[in-house]
């Protein structure tokens, strides 16, 4: 115990961060909406697990490599703010935008914004979609 507690005094001498969990660390649910797009592709609703560890967003929708699999991926900045990068594999040609082809990659950037308990984000390109972060 003395020797943890001396380790945790000479990393904040040294300037250097004691692994202390970051602000919005946990467990949280993420509900992604996207309306029916200007070029007619179909609404849609996903609704998924993130983990924020160290203020480090990440979560998945679906199975890897396979149509409709989303990854979001970002940090979350002291104030709250984060830029999130999405990633996937789109899902069937009706609710894509353009109508492109079942697993065709794609990514976006989502600009949000969170404090303890909750978040909102919005889609930055192309397509309106909204995330709404609830911590559990």
């Amino acid at each position: 115990m003395f020797i943890a507690q001396c380790a945790t005094v000479w990393a904040s001498l040294a300037g250097l961060p004691a692994h202390a969990a970051g602000t919005f660390d946990g467990s949280w649910s993420v509900t992604l909406t996207c309306p029916k797009a200007p070029d007619g592709a179909w609404g849609y609703m996903y609704q998924f697990p993130v983990e924020i560890q160290e203020n480090v967003l990440h979560g998945e929708h679906g199975v890897r490599d396979t149509a409709g699999w989303l990854t979001l991926d970002g940090k979350v900045e002291p104030d709250g703010s984060a830029t999130l990068i999405a990633e996937g594999l789109t899902n069937a040609p009706a609710y894509a935008v353009g109508h492109v082809d079942k697993r065709t990659p794609y990514t976006y950037e989502v600009s949000a914004q969170f404090d303890a308990t909750s978040g909102s984000g919005s889609r930055t390109t192309a397509r309106k979609c909204d995330f709404v972060f609830v911590k559990q």
